[in-house]
């Protein structure tokens, strides 16, 4: 994806989605958002885990939110984000990690920027920041914020 696409995908939709997968299968896949920064003064928002299709869909929703007015701030419980009564919590992203884990939009930047993993919960709505959380699929997020 050239940093050209990306600003036109950013000035049609505000935002640009960004999926990442490891080919040989050793990580696990993530998507983040490259645009939230510039066009609505929000953190961009990761996810890890879950199928392509399904972080693109929680991600346009954000979006649509942020647009909205809507903030999700760094370390609260936070509902309505995945509908039903799921939680999620979003964490900081240590800024060591960002050219390996957000490279494109560290190049488009071209200057720090807020990268918040969403994290979401188990189907008993524990978190993997809580002791009690059976996932495993958000580990590697674990280690980044």
């Amino acid at each position: 994806m050239s940093i050209e696409s990306i600003k036109e995908n950013i000035q049609k939709y505000g935002w640009q989605f960004q999926y990442v997968f490891d080919a040989n299968g050793e990580r696990e896949e993530f998507s983040y958002s490259i645009g939230f920064e510039e066009s609505f003064d929000h953190p961009e928002i990761m996810i890890f885990g879950l199928k392509r299709e399904t972080m693109h869909s929680i991600l346009s929703d954000i979006a649509s939110e942020i647009k909205d007015g809507r903030k999700f701030e760094e370390g609260v419980r936070t509902a309505n984000v995945l509908g039903g009564e799921f939680d999620v919590i979003f964490k900081s992203v240590k800024e060591k990690y960002l050219p390996e884990y957000a490279g494109i939009a560290t190049r488009f930047y071209d200057r720090p920027i807020r990268l918040n993993v969403m994290f979401w919960p188990d189907k008993f709505n524990a978190l993997p920041t809580e002791a009690s959380c059976k996932l495993t699929v958000q580990n590697e997020a674990l280690k980044i914020v």
